[in-house]
């Protein structure tokens, strides 16, 4: 293989990146249904609780112990796997982010924004980027990755193939990295890639570095009392058959959320006893529900999930907040990260 340089790389990406996302963005409109559904439309559940309560509490669980017993189904491999990140090193937050394969230009905007390591002086912060394999012109896409690996030595990947649907893999996948290979780390945060995060609100307002590291934790944004979808016609359809009961546990909203290190080798071992479901926030709960353990409340309307339009004094006191991506993460980091210490 011809080495390239950064520079050189990210041309080359940029030309590679449009053919390959129309190619998708082509077969995408073949292949599936044309009732995705926004997150907000429709769905008929309550989020988060009055601060007076906020406490989850598991004496009266919501529930029935979750039926379905499975194996795990695929011993998956890593394919890359940047292990060394966090040799010789006590990451105080490690970010864990989910990516498609084929998308460098978020990866980038990642890197040259809230996802750069060397932003927070004090703060050990590690970054990687959770893929699994392209469901289309996949050799095209992972010479690519292995080129961006080589550089930037941030990805993770395992042999399944990246889709919407295998999300609680790549979640998983995560989880077992965080576990193995990052085992000192304090916090990790699982974020989707079109986010904006304030790093430094989460580690001195949420997390307050400098205090005890809390064991058996996780926040976010969370919800309460909701129940599966089975209108076949929806992108979160669950059947029976994969989960039968008509409420979730309490937990945290997928796009973003934040726990204690030592929860990854937990959540990852009751995965592989439990049947697993394509909603990955709802699985990951229903493993804390069996692990007898329950997301605990973070400040009120830190984690936005949704859209809220820029503004740098709001923004200074949350923690993310959903649909920032590439051009406009870039246009709005750059405001953000250069008036930080101006006055509101």
């Amino acid at each position: 293989m011809v080495l390239i340089g950064q520079r050189g790389f990210w041309r080359y990406c940029k030309v590679a990146f449009l053919c390959i996302s129309s190619f998708i963005g082509f077969t995408f409109l073949i292949k599936t249904r044309t009732h995705i559904l926004q997150a907000s439309s429709g769905l008929n559940y309550q989020t988060e609780l009055p601060a007076q309560d906020r406490k989850v509490s598991l004496k009266h669980p919501p529930i029935t112990r979750h039926p379905m017993i499975a194996p795990y189904p695929y011993p998956y491999k890593f394919l890359m796997n940047p292990q060394e990140k966090c040799q010789g090193r006590t990451p105080f937050l490690v970010l864990l982010v989910v990516a498609e394969s084929h998308d460098i230009e978020s990866r980038m905007a990642i890197r040259e924004t809230w996802g750069n390591e060397s932003n927070y002086g004090e703060v050990d912060m590690v970054t990687v980027f959770l893929v699994g394999l392209s469901k289309v012109a996949t050799d095209k896409v992972n010479l690519l990755l292995e080129e961006e690996n080589r550089i930037y030595g941030d990805i993770v990947q395992q042999d399944f193939i990246d889709t919407y649907y295998n999300l609680t893999l790549k979640t998983l996948m995560g989880m077992e990295w965080v576990a193995k290979y990052c085992p000192t780390a304090s916090y990790v945060m699982k974020i989707d890639s079109d986010m904006f995060l304030n790093v430094e609100y989460l580690v001195h307002k949420v997390l307050v570095k400098g205090t005890p590291v809390r064991q058996n934790y996780i926040t976010g944004h969370i919800y309460f009392h909701t129940g599966p979808i089975r209108d076949k016609a929806y992108k979160w359809y669950v059947p029976k058959e994969v989960y039968p009961n008509n409420t979730y546990p309490p937990y945290c909203s997928g796009p973003g959320y934040v726990f204690s290190a030592d929860l990854a080798q937990k959540i990852f071992d009751m995965a592989q006893v439990i049947r697993l479901m394509p909603m990955e926030d709802s699985f990951i709960g229903i493993c804390l529900y069996e692990l007898k353990l329950s997301p605990s409340a973070s400040p009120p309307n830190t984690f936005l999930v949704y859209r809220r339009d820029y503004d740098r004094c709001a923004f200074n006191k949350l923690v993310i907040v959903h649909h920032y991506a590439r051009k406009e993460l870039r246009e709005v980091w750059d405001d953000f990260w250069t008036k930080k210490h101006l006055g509101c």
